[in-house]
């Protein structure tokens, strides 16, 4: 199979799994916070937050794993391969010992002690607490059965395990709806159940499929250093993206209430389901440009770079824009009780998601050069700064709208600057196409804001005048899209559509 039929097919498939975990998702999410209710979903993401602020060093090791294997798949050094598969599992489950430790000790003074939590609600978030740590230690042995099967390309076990997942979430919101004891208590068990049986259902399909990931003693020390090595500067990087979420919704609850809690693990929860529609293609596409590189052929891995970066920013614009838009109106008609801020929080991660696009593709080059010293130093700097700026403004009594503000500078700065010169200096992207990439990026956003601000601005707010807001705002992004694509692509998409009006 060819590199793009392999990439369209993957694509597919991950697509498929996106669309339904993202319409169960946000159909559970409805349910789950009617049933719930603010203050007890407020107090679910924030205490499994405190054990998610640990995840960054699962984050490392799981992107420094998915780069090893398929850099020796791709340079198809099998005996390698192996050794490699084996020595990263072990590497993980001695890490979710330190992690076990950690939580049981120093996260359970922290929930005692700091967190915002009602009298009354202190033994169901223990038992949150507690089922968060098992959920995380089985995620993070289970980092390795999922890097071999990206490192394979075997996308469509992810669409095939949705349908499980879509199904059990859809049984956990009746059980909730109908359950006479402690909510919260039961849908903690229950989300950790889900869990443990998807991951050991991929655990038996690798040692089903692959030879490479049946386990034996073989810990090669070679191979651990150059993961730890990698991972020790990768993990500043993932530190960063932990302190933006986990650690943001634990400082809101220490210096606000439960319910502004949950308006920022609303708008997380929004930003998610968009940016898997992003991930996904990025998901298919990540491998190759990995592999290209392994096998030498950089300026091919650069070229792939470049033009999908123009493709991501294109889609999230797309799915960025009529949100923006419509915002309140999207919020009120998904949940019963829309909590306050969740709207311009919301609007402002939008924003940040559609800056973020060229943070988070130009990361892979530097992932397959092994190259990530700088971004990693970069990555420390921005991200313990803001939560520390962030720590004091609140300290200071500043209005819970600067957790935004503070979050959408460091992105602009971050993306638009710091990684491409990053780039530019170390991995030998010119300046010009740096440049060229940006300006084909511009082209689309100056454009479809020009015809969509209007719209947006002096349509009715009612469901006739949102659902015209979208169809407008959409349209006028495909629409730049397309006239600013190069002509080898513009040919391709014509004679692709009129394939389809012709097998119609």
């Amino acid at each position: 199979m060819s590199d793009n039929k392999r990439i369209a097919k993957n694509t597919i498939f991950l697509y498929f799994r996106m669309i339904l975990i993202m319409g169960v998702s946000l159909f559970t999410s409805r349910v789950i916070l009617d049933k719930l209710g603010v203050v007890d979903y407020g107090l679910y993401n924030v205490v499994g937050g405190v054990v998610g602020m640990l995840s960054f060093l699962n984050g490392t090791l799981s992107n420094g794993t998915s780069r090893f294997l398929t850099y020796e798949l791709g340079a198809d050094n099998k005996e390698k391969l192996q050794k490699t598969f084996s020595t990263a599992f072990y590497t993980h489950l001695l890490l979710s010992v330190i992690i076990l430790l950690i939580m049981e000790t120093g996260g359970m003074w922290f929930l005692f002690n700091k967190l915002n939590v009602p009298a009354d609600r202190l033994e169901a978030c223990v038992w949150v607490f507690q089922l968060s740590i098992l959920t995380t230690i089985i995620s993070i042995t289970q980092v390795p059965y999922s890097a071999i099967i990206m490192a394979h390309e075997h996308m469509s076990i992810y669409a095939y395990v949705s349908i499980f997942e879509a199904v059990a979430k859809l049984i956990v919101c009746y059980l909730i709806a109908i359950a006479d004891s402690d909510r919260l208590i039961i849908y903690a068990i229950l989300i950790f159940l889900v869990q443990m049986i998807v991951a050991l259902y991929y655990r038996y399909y690798c040692s089903s499929h692959f030879v490479e990931s049946k386990l034996s003693c073989n810990f090669d020390r070679g191979i651990f250093k150059s993961m730890m090595t990698f991972s020790g500067w990768n993990i500043m990087a993932n530190l960063t993206e932990t302190l933006k979420h986990q650690g943001v919704l634990v400082l809101i609850n220490m210096f606000f209430s439960p319910v502004i809690v949950a308006a920022q693990a609303i708008a997380n929860q929004v930003i998610t389901a968009m940016m898997q529609f992003v991930n996904n293609f990025r998901t298919a596409i990540n491998p190759q440009i990995i592999k290209l590189y392994a096998v030498g052929d950089k300026d091919a891995s650069k070229r792939l770079t470049l033009s999908t970066t123009v493709y991501c920013f294109d889609l999230v614009l797309l799915l960025g824009l009529p949100a923006l838009f419509v915002m309140d109106e999207l919020l009120h008609l998904w949940l019963v009780d829309v909590p306050e801020y969740a709207v311009v929080f919301t609007q402002f991660m939008v924003v940040g998601q559609i800056v973020g696009t060229f943070s988070a593709a130009f990361y892979v080059p530097m992932l397959a050069a092994n190259k990530i010293k700088s971004n990693s130093i970069a990555a420390v700097f921005f991200g313990i700064g803001q939560f520390v700026v962030l720590y004091v403004l609140l300290k200071l009594g500043f209005d819970v709208m600067w957790v935004q503000y503070l979050y959408l500078f460091m992105v602009v700065v971050f993306a638009l600057i710091v990684k491409p010169y990053i780039l530019y200096k170390e991995i030998d992207y010119t300046l010009k196409e740096l440049l060229a990439c940006y300006w084909s990026c511009s082209k689309v956003l100056l454009l479809s804001l020009t015809f969509s601000i209007p719209a947006g601005l002096y349509l009715s707010d009612d469901i006739a005048g949102s659902i015209l807001k979208i169809i407008v705002t959409g349209s006028c992004v495909l629409l730049s899209s397309y006239l600013f694509l190069d002509q080898v692509s513009k040919q391709k998409l014509l004679h692709f559509v009129k394939g389809k009006i012709k097998k119609r």
